[in-house]
């Protein structure tokens, strides 16, 4: 049996490095899809759901409060905590990235 999609917006395949930042520790991912609300950043730390965090993007100079909302096999699942900065970062992502669609 599959599951509803209880996303708000359609996920985009990208790939680039990102730094997030979480309880006072720095950590170098890999954003593996965007979409205007959130991510999934793979080689990223084991945070619990809920945890805050800061992404980094230094391509652009931007940093964007996230929360982690899942956790995967694949990796975490962030959250954009303000609105319209997700859209930036999946416009700028799917315009940069090497991975078609």
């Amino acid at each position: 049996m599959f599951k509803p999609n209880r996303r708000r917006f359609d996920r985009h395949a990208v790939q680039f490095n990102v730094r997030l930042q979480a309880g006072g520790q720095t950590f170098d991912c890999h954003m593996r899809d965007v979409s205007p609300s959130g991510a999934l950043l793979v080689d990223a730390p084991n945070l619990p759901i809920g945890t805050m965090a800061v992404l980094e993007i230094h391509q652009i100079a931007l940093m964007a409060d996230a929360r982690v909302v899942r956790r995967t096999d694949l990796g975490i699942g962030i959250e954009f905590s303000k609105e319209g900065v997700g859209a930036i970062v999946a416009g700028w992502a799917m315009g940069q990235s090497p991975v078609g669609e």
